[in-house]
């Protein structure tokens, strides 16, 4: 019997409850936030946190002890991450759980691509867009 439920691969869109705390699957560091992106579409292949999910379905749960410092390349591209994380604490335990996988509408697909891609303080006039 085949399951409905879909596994994390490329251009499925994800949708993460990420939290952080002291210890792993703490919240006293960062209360249960939820991060969508399209998975896979990174300019340097997988970031460590697809890696880390790539393959998963629906209610799975991790925890890994990270460095506040290795806080952006273990996002990547995914969330601006380091703008919304303001921890003391380093290392701490960042703690997600997989809460839904979804094919990608095309159009999204897109619009991500096009986020990813988008200059940033160029100064070639394009206001962060081309």
């Amino acid at each position: 019997m085949k399951s409905n439920r879909q596994s994390i691969e490329p251009l499925k869109k994800v949708t993460l409850q990420i939290s952080a705390g002291k210890r792993p699957t703490g919240i006293e560091l960062m209360d249960p936030a939820p991060v969508e992106f399209i998975f896979g579409l990174g300019k340097t292949g997988l970031t460590p946190l697809e890696r880390c999910i790539e393959g998963k379905n629906p209610g799975y749960c991790m925890s890994t002890e990270v460095y506040r410092s290795y806080i952006p390349e273990f996002f990547g591209h995914i969330f601006p991450f380091p703008m919304k994380l303001k921890i003391p604490l380093d290392p701490f335990y960042l703690n997600l759980k997989i809460v839904s996988v979804e094919q990608a509408d095309p159009r999204e697909v897109v619009k991500a691509m096009a986020e990813i891609t988008a200059c940033s303080g160029c100064e070639c006039g394009c206001g962060g867009h081309f």
